[in-house]
């Protein structure tokens, strides 16, 4: 990946712990885009982002929902790791499901660096579809074959 400065200077250089949400809505999940990331400004995934000091899980998923899709969530089961080694990212990426009474998202923004430029709701061909580059490389392998099974897929 190209990485911008700014997100070399802020998330690089350590490894850093995030908490993403998969939300399920008629066969739809909701993904957010993020600029930044690399020469197209395209790289979709599921809202979420880093933990703060003394935070729990929990709160801070509930804490970037709002911040990036403001919407308030409850949080399910622990879904998947995933392990992203770029340099100089490092990121330990734990996924959950969410659920909501509301799905009215709108596209929110990021405190620390505001890369959030769009937010849609994709089916699991829609993801599997997007580019290398534009996504996760698990993507690829993701299966979400129902509501309580999330699994990569060797």
């Amino acid at each position: 990946m190209n990485y911008s400065e700014n997100i070399r200077n802020i998330y690089g250089g350590h490894t850093r712990v995030r908490v993403c949400g998969i939300l399920k809505k008629e066969n739809k999940y909701l993904l957010v885009n993020h600029k930044q990331i690399n020469d197209d400004n395209i790289f979709w995934n599921f809202p979420g982002g880093g933990i703060e000091d003394n935070e729990s899980l929990t709160n801070a998923l509930q804490r970037e929902f709002g911040e990036e899709v403001n919407l308030k969530i409850t949080v399910g089961s622990f879904c998947f790791l995933n392990q992203v080694i770029a340099e100089p990212l490092h990121a330990i990426e734990l996924y959950f499901q969410v659920f909501t009474d509301n799905f009215e998202a709108e596209i929110g923004s990021d405190p620390e660096l505001n890369i959030l430029s769009n937010l849609k709701w994709m089916s699991l061909e829609d993801i599997r579809n997007l580019p290398i580059g534009h996504r996760p490389a698990f993507f690829s392998n993701l299966n979400l074959s129902n509501d309580l099974s999330f699994e990569i897929q060797p």
